[in-house]
Order: C-alpha cells, then structure tokens, then sequence
C-alpha cells in the first residue's frame, strides 16, 4: 500500500466537519472538473468557475497535486484513502493489491499489442486496469463497477495516467446501465491532454451488451389458385 500520510492529512483537513463519505465524493467531483469535455465555451466557463469559487481551493489543489505524485507508476492512491476513511471493508470493497493486481494482469493479459481491449467488468477503483497499463498503455481500457464512487475513481485514475476506453457505471451482472464516461487524449502542441465525456445513453456504450433481436418468423402467403409467392417475414 502506498504511503498516503500526508494524503490523509489533507483530507481530513479538507473534510472538516463533513462527513468523510460526503467530503470523499465532492472531492471527486472537483478533481475531475478540469477534464471535462463541455458541448459549449459558456458551460466550461461555468464549470472553471466553480472550481476558482470553490470555498477550500487551496487544499483541494494540494490535495490533487499530492495524489498526482502518489499515483506516478500507475498506483492508486484514491484507493487507498477510500479504504482508509470511507469503505472500511463495508460490503467486501477491499481493493485487490497493487502486486497481486500485478501479477493477474501477467497471468491474463501477457505481452499484448497496442489497440488490444482490457476489460474489468468489476472494476472497483480501477486497479487491475492499471496493471494492465503497466504492460502496455496503449491498448484501451474498459471497466465497469455498480459503485458510482468507484466508478469516478477509475475514471480519475485513467485521466491520470492518459489512458484510452471507457468507464461504465453498471450492474455487470443485470446488464443494467446507469452512466459511461468515455476517456481519451488530444494531441496539442505536441501534449496529451486527457479528457472525459460523460454520457446516459446506453447505446454509446462499448461495454453495455445490446439486447438480441429475436429472428422473425416466416409465414407463407395465401396466393390466388395457380400462382406461387415466396414467404415474406412479418
């Protein structure tokens, strides 16, 4: 696990007085502001705007610097402090460590080529997308997880480490779709910059599973006496 001190005492600095589930899923909300795709130059505007407004921009801008640092070489230091001061092991969300994650991703993902889809139906912060990415980070990265929080997280973890994919907030078993958020990079001046778009519309989504349309029946069509038609489907 990642030394997160530091991280955890800003935290708790910036959750005075609020609850830590609370405080944990507002900072994900700030984090993410700056990465953003926005359909106009007014909600972006909007959007920068209530980050400069925000009423503790200086240790939310701590506390995004410190997890920047945490999570060089594709760690999660997000996990950790929701373990520590949120989920607690509250219904089984222990995040799989960073070695095991490892060695799993060896273990099924290999040497891969670029372009080649990860998938992690569960993926909790997005751990083992992260140890996949070690591999190789150009292949695109796909996780789904019935936790919103989680689901913010990995998005947030991807941003980090300029990943490409899609994060689907889902019950993976139901096939039920809540929210997607698409994730990618642009090319600027010779940077990366990463960005996400969030989206309801399931029928976007790479990782929903399309309902099967069942085959229509043949019937045959009654003809006048002497003739003959080849059966049309209804």
């Amino acid at each position: 696990m990642t030394d997160i001190s530091k991280l955890f005492s800003l935290f708790e600095k910036y959750a005075y007085a609020k609850e830590y589930a609370t405080a944990f899923s507002e900072l994900l909300d700030a984090i993410l502001i700056p990465f953003k795709m926005c359909d106009t130059d007014e909600e972006r505007e909007v959007q920068l705007l209530s980050l400069t407004n925000h009423p503790q921009k200086d240790v939310l801008g701590q506390l995004a610097n410190n997890i920047g640092e945490l999570a060089e070489g594709f760690r999660d230091p997000l996990g950790d402090l929701y373990m520590q001061t949120v989920s607690k092991g509250h219904l089984g969300q222990y995040f799989t460590p960073e070695h095991m994650c490892d060695l799993m991703a060896i273990l099924s993902v290999g040497i891969s080529e670029n372009g080649k889809s990860v998938l992690d139906p569960a993926c909790g912060s997005g751990r083992m997308l992260l140890a996949a990415a070690k591999i190789n980070r150009h292949q695109v990265f796909y996780g789904a997880d019935i936790d919103k929080v989680c689901c913010k997280m990995a998005v947030f973890n991807m941003l980090l480490q300029s990943l490409t994919g899609e994060i689907a907030h889902m019950n993976s078993l139901s096939n039920e779709f809540f929210t997607g958020y698409q994730v990618s990079t642009t090319l600027h001046n010779g940077y990366y910059y990463p960005w996400y778009r969030k989206f309801t519309n399931p029928e976007e989504s790479i990782i929903w599973l399309r309902p099967k349309v069942k085959p229509q029946a043949v019937f045959p069509i009654a003809q006048p006496a002497g003739t003959y038609q080849q059966g049309a489907l209804f």
